[in-house]
């Protein structure tokens, strides 16, 4: 894919909020949550009291995607025709022999993507080359893992979809396009050179230092390209943009159609592959890499050239339909022992999973 000149300056726009720990981000929503969690309290209920109720947004998925949701269980859950080709990797398993018999069923060749079956902001995801490399991979977790099929894009977006229950038709909230941190050598400069003097990548240094430990303190040959990051996640390197001028009617029943063969899917975001703008624009050729639920992100808001108060319009409106979606629903929601056990499930028990991500 040739970027356009706009995405290459956006590319070394530094702006401070962009990366913004997520406690100082969501500081300001507290109290609007908190309303909003009040108004939510079911009369008679406490299994769904306040905040718990965000949980009956999705009452097809456990918690509604909260924390801690499989990934394999959700993948599971849509039309496997729109989703690259996975399976699961139970957590122990260190048998390489079974994951390629399982994965020549299946037509899968390396490269493949490896990644924790739960997880969080694109930690532990691996983009594996060989059976060598997933045997090495295997011995660095102790979780379930997913395998699944590798897209090269050149295309990766995040769809926000959700529809109102007492409503027959949904809609596509935000797009966000993606695009991948690229370095170009001069034939001077070391990699490590090269990213602290970017006025962007600097700020992320750390990151790309232990994703390329082996090259770090060597020189690119001059016009060499060097790809910082192939997952599209923003804690990883990515540049999200607003890709609202993508949404058309054609791509938003095709996501309605997708999201309606889910029972029990009301509110989340896709991350979706495709080769060609113009078949993603009439809604063809998508290859849906994961879905995320209640606690999915507009991630257009990390857009660097939206003001605090535009990113703030969108994450306010994000939570208020995710509120009328709640109270909308039939489901229970969860409790707050429910939510307790997952949070510490999930951030203080024995899980290993490493920081280091393609």
């Amino acid at each position: 894919m040739l970027e356009t000149q706009t995405e290459q300056d956006l590319l070394r726009k530094s702006d401070p909020m962009e990366f913004w720990p997520t406690w100082k981000l969501y500081l300001p929503l507290i109290p609007y949550i908190a309303f909003e969690s009040i108004r939510s309290i079911r009369s008679g209920s406490f299994s769904s009291l306040g905040f718990g109720t965000i949980a009956s947004a999705n009452p097809g998925i456990p918690l509604g995607g909260l924390v801690g949701e499989s990934k394999f269980k959700i993948l599971q859950q849509l039309d496997p025709k729109n989703i690259l080709k996975f399976f699961l990797v139970p957590k122990g398993s260190k048998d390489v022999h079974s994951i390629l018999e399982k994965m020549n069923s299946l037509g899968l060749e390396f490269p493949v993507i490896l990644k924790p079956d739960s997880g969080q902001r694109g930690q532990g995801v691996r983009k594996i080359l060989s059976p060598k490399h997933l045997e090495e991979c295997l011995l660095e977790s102790n979780v379930d893992l997913l395998i699944q099929e590798f897209h090269p894009g050149p295309f990766e977006v995040g769809v926000f979809y959700y529809r109102y229950p007492n409503e027959t038709k949904g809609r596509i909230f935000s797009i966000t396009r993606k695009v991948f941190p690229k370095i170009v050598g001069n034939g001077i400069s070391t990699l490590s050179q090269l990213v602290e003097n970017h006025p962007r990548f600097k700020i992320q240094k750390e990151t790309f230092q232990k994703r390329f430990s082996d090259s770090w303190e060597k020189v690119p040959k001059l016009g060499e390209t060097i790809c910082l990051s192939e997952a599209g996640n923003h804690c990883q390197g990515t540049l999200f943009l607003d890709g609202s001028e993508w949404i058309t009617p054609e791509l938003e029943n095709k996501i309605h159609e997708i999201s309606s063969s889910f029972k029990g899917f009301y509110f989340g975001r896709y991350d979706i592959r495709f080769s060609s703008l113009n078949d993603f624009l009439e809604g063809k050729d998508l290859h849906i890499v994961e879905l995320n639920g209640v606690t999915s992100e507009s991630t257009n808001i990390y857009d660097p050239r939206f003001s605090r108060g535009e990113r703030y319009s969108i994450l306010f409106s994000q939570w208020k339909i995710l509120f009328d979606i709640s109270r909308q629903s039939k489901s229970k929601g969860a409790g707050l022992f429910s939510i307790l056990k997952a949070l510490k499930d999930f951030y203080f028990g024995n899980r290993i999973v490493p920081d280091l991500s393609i």
